[in-house]
């Protein structure tokens, strides 16, 4: 008997997988909204979406490739999830400039919410990320950014690195973390207003899970596309040791916020980011559903800390490897610093329109180096008419970032490092489509931050030492590590003293 039934259609298996793959291609064509036309893009297979046509490692190419069929707007899906591709600087302003308060949004991804609980402005929006982007950079703004104040406190720890580069003098080593634990004292000193010694074994951790953070999430958009597999036995995609990173750093800034609600001279002086938040959140204690709170204020240090050590740091060791493979131009701007700076007085803000090749080369690392090669992933928060097609609310939308620098007919032989094209009868040239800090609402908080800190510790390190390839060692992998950030891969140069004249 139970032969029979299982013999009849209703129980075939073989009737149900065909059923199972009727329906899921029947929900993967209506959630297209094909019918609203979407933004054209590559088949969307059932369950993996476009995956197949984008590149398991390094998905820029890919993309690229996919521009010249699709155009400048195009949709491809990461598993069940839409993603609509902006390529090209036009398509970029025209949506985070021109629809800013449709494109403003941030997506709701699993490691995002999971991570940040809600809190900090990197991953929020709305009425609650206008009100702290509003004030976190009025707080910034009066500890000095754009003002002699910050150039001070980064002169102060270039000091310190400037001591440590003495060190290695003559030796092969790799310089990366050197100079990410010098760009974190530089975020450390802004948020609680002190810096901590290279060698301290606390900060020495601190910046190891910082690293293992990074890595892991841009290694791990499948969490985002299947959430399930968080579920797998085992920590196979780290997302557990991940969490308990974010644990730790949270643990950290709690003890932080601690010391400096305690109060000391310093604290009732002002002197960082932490202690003036903490006093607007006593300001609005009686205020219903304040924003203003201590864990919101955690939630900025760790994005202020994050997004503002791995971005910098990493263009610095991108900077190196350039100049290290390309001496003339570090000649010329070795030259360029001893003629109109000296070795008597230090690098200053002043000097950077007296130093206009120097200004090119930096804006050139920054176009090359591509640290952010998809941007920031936003999100429609709003159904939208976009360049003749339909985008659903609640759409990701990535800018590519990549394809804007490597835009052959933006910058001809975009793949070579040539800092004349931002100079123009001896004088720099500042050209609106080199957008590494983004564009619009959602610019980057930090970019006054970072150019002081890229012209400063740039100039300073030019003007005592000079960077070679270390001999008997690989040359530099010049396609980095695209995930979150396109830092570079593991490489040796030899620091030199300058003779001083």
């Amino acid at each position: 008997m139970s032969q029979v039934l299982f013999d009849t259609p209703i129980y075939n298996p073989t009737l149900w997988v065909i059923a199972a793959i009727i329906f899921i291609l029947a929900y993967n064509y209506l959630t297209k909204e094909s019918w609203k036309n979407l933004p054209p893009g590559p088949p969307a297979l059932p369950l993996i979406g476009s995956l197949p046509f984008l590149g398991w490692l390094d998905i820029r190419e890919p993309l690229r490739k996919l521009a010249r069929k699709y155009g400048d707007v195009f949709t491809i899906y990461l598993g069940p999830t839409r993603v609509v591709i902006l390529n090209g600087y036009d398509a970029i302003w025209d949506a985070f400039v021109k629809h800013a308060n449709v494109f403003s949004g941030r997506p709701n991804n699993y490691i995002s919410k999971k991570l940040t609980k809600g809190h900090g402005i990197l991953s929020s929006d709305g009425p609650f990320w206008r009100e702290q982007r509003r004030y976190s950079l009025h707080i910034l703004r009066d500890f000095g950014f754009g003002r002699p104040i910050l150039e001070q406190r980064i002169l102060e720890e270039i000091h310190f690195l400037m001591t440590e580069l003495d060190k290695n003098i003559g030796k092969p080593f790799y310089p990366q973390p050197l100079l990410q634990m010098s760009v974190a004292n530089v975020i450390m000193a802004i948020l609680f207003g002190h810096r901590m010694d290279y060698e301290a074994p606390a900060f020495i951790e601190y910046m190891e899970i910082i690293n293992r953070t990074f890595k892991v999430i841009g290694n791990n958009g499948i969490i985002n596309i299947f959430p399930a597999v968080r579920f797998l036995p085992g920590d196979i995609f780290g997302l557990k040791q991940l969490e308990k990173d974010f644990d730790y750093m949270r643990s950290i800034y709690k003890q932080k916020i601690s010391e400096r609600k305690q109060g000391g001279k310093e604290c009732k002086e002002r002197s960082d980011f932490v202690t003036v938040y903490l006093e607007k959140i006593q300001e609005e204690k009686d205020v219903k559903d304040s924003s203003f709170t201590e864990e919101q204020l955690l939630g900025l240090c760790l994005d202020l800390f994050a997004a503002g050590t791995e971005t910098t740091s990493a263009t610095l060791t991108w900077a190196i490897i350039f100049l290290s493979l390309n001496q003339d131009v570090q000649d010329e701007i070795s030259e360029e610093i001893d003629r109109l700076i000296g070795n008597k007085t230090l690098p200053s803000m002043h000097h950077r329109l007296n130093l206009p090749f120097t200004e090119a080369c930096i804006l050139e690392i920054q176009r090359l180096s591509d640290i952010i090669p998809l941007g920031a992933p936003h999100a429609v928060t709003e159904d939208v008419q976009f360049r003749g097609y339909f985008i659903p609310r609640g759409t990701v939308v990535l800018p590519n970032m990549y394809s804007v620098h490597m835009d052959p007919e933006l910058w001809p032989e975009p793949e070579k490092f040539k800092p004349g094209r931002f100079l123009d009868k001896g004088k720099k040239v500042d050209k609106r489509e080199l957008i590494p800090f983004s564009v619009g609402k959602r610019v980057c908080l930090g970019e006054s931050l970072a150019k002081t800190e890229l012209f400063l510790y740039l100039t300073s390190m030019m003007r005592r030492f000079r960077f070679r390839l270390a001999p008997g060692y690989p040359k530099p992998n010049m396609k980095g590590h695209p995930g979150v950030t396109n830092v570079p891969k593991r490489f040796h140069v030899v620091v030199e003293a300058r003779s001083q004249t």
